[in-house]
């Protein structure tokens, strides 16, 4: 399967090959967003916090922001005031740290969990390809579970499956410390667990030792009922790293996300800290100051922000959903409507691959994600399709999405005829 570096390099070279082709194979944040933003207000917002609350001068406040800041990051207090009133998610200054995007938060807990040869890190395919190359390029461990293993006969998740799975790879020797998971709107599969499903797997990590790398990326945008709660929130004994960023609220160019670790203690911050220390060193405090003074103008809350922003990505779902029903055979595909989150997941009933993804993008101009790049494991077939909706308007999202089906009608599924 491909690594992360050529499934970046094969969507990017289709894009720049056929630059009017309909890309439904990234999941880029909608642009017009970054058109409402006023980064330099933001900025000032900050400044004048610095100046009224906490009577920095002038030279104290370019002191502040123009050399190297702490490794912690200077806006944890902001962020703690965000996390509590968005997400549920209770921490204080010295249990969050700022990153360089999630790809760093990923880094550091790898970096200090996975310690001895033997400690590895469970996966559950297919999965978002970027951390499980963050693994390989690391040189540390993982393991691999395919989620159709699972799965109950109601659909859903069966956590209490892993201890077995977990007591087989360590009669193989092998320690799993870690698992990973993107329990809301999941990238590449969109599922998105029940808060019983969440209890559960937390409940059986407790009982094996194993600590949760929670990958918030997706929760805000939750498209039908109420905003889920993530695992974190039931975290009472710092079993559970939250990882998250603003690159698909705000702008992806920030590269600023954050790890939360609550309760998980001094020992724990301070070897992360050390770990960043000598690593990135810290990250922009230019950058920042941008997010904390939009945090301080929308009184720590998101919500306001991104409820206009839900709702367009919701039509543009909805556009996509729309073609498919109208032009797919639902007894050859499956596909449901995902409950939030950039992705439809199309599940087929063969393997797809790099030769289909060129076939589409040369004869029908639109390009897609084979769920196979999310695949490490090589005995698991991902038969399977991820589709984006949220970069382009509605009107453009069912034109692409109408000639993908005719892809598919006329190149792949007569295949099954």
């Amino acid at each position: 399967m491909p690594t992360q570096e050529s499934v970046l390099s094969i969507v990017g070279a289709l894009n720049q090959r056929y630059p009017h082709a309909c890309s439904l194979s990234l999941g880029r944040p909608n642009p017009d967003i970054y058109a409402r933003l006023d980064l330099e207000r933001y900025a000032r917002t900050y400044q004048a916090f610095l100046r009224t609350e906490k009577h920095y001068d002038n030279a104290k406040i370019r002191e502040n922001l123009y050399t190297y800041g702490p490794s912690q990051g200077m806006i944890t207090a902001h962020l703690a005031k965000w996390l509590a009133n968005d997400e549920g998610i209770h921490a204080g200054e010295k249990e969050i740290l700022v990153t360089n995007g999630c790809q760093e938060a990923y880094n550091l807990v790898l970096l200090h969990e996975l310690r001895q040869p033997e400690d590895c890190v469970l996966i559950i395919e297919p999965s978002y390809f970027g951390f499980t190359d963050c693994v390989a390029v690391l040189g540390k461990s993982s393991v691999k579970i395919a989620i159709d293993d699972l799965a109950d006969p109601a659909g859903g998740v069966d956590f209490t499956l892993l201890p077995a799975v977990i007591e087989q790879y360590r009669r193989q020797g092998k320690q799993i410390k870690l698992i990973y998971i993107n329990p809301d709107f999941n990238n590449p599969m969109t599922y998105q667990l029940s808060e019983a499903e969440k209890s559960a797997l937390l409940a059986v990590c407790a009982q094996q030792g194993v600590k949760i790398i929670e990958d918030g990326t997706y929760s805000a945008f939750y498209y039908d009922g109420i905003q889920p709660r993530a695992i974190k929130t039931r975290d009472n004994a710092g079993q559970v790293y939250y990882i998250g960023s603003f690159s698909k609220t705000l702008c992806p160019s920030l590269r600023l996300g954050y790890l939360v670790i609550s309760r998980h203690g001094d020992a724990t911050f301070n070897h992360l800290l050390h770990i960043k220390d000598h690593t990135s060193l810290s990250s922009s405090a230019l950058n920042q100051q941008v997010v904390a003074g939009f945090l301080i103008e929308h009184q720590y809350s998101l919500e306001n922000w991104i409820r206009p922003i839900r709702d367009e990505y919701r039509a543009r779902r909805d556009a996509m959903l729309q073609v498919l029903e109208q032009e797919l055979d639902a007894g050859l595909l499956q596909w449901h409507a995902p409950a939030g989150g950039f992705f439809v997941y199309i599940r087929l009933p063969q393997e797809i691959n790099t030769a289909h993804l060129l076939d589409c993008a040369e004869g029908y101009q639109v390009t897609f994600l084979p769920v196979s790049y999310a695949v490490r494991d090589g005995r698991q077939r991902a038969h399977g399709i991820r589709l984006a909706f949220s970069y382009y308007p509605p009107a453009a999202i069912a034109a692409g999405t109408r000639k993908f089906c005719q892809f598919l009608n006329e190149k792949l599924l007569p295949q099954q005829i």
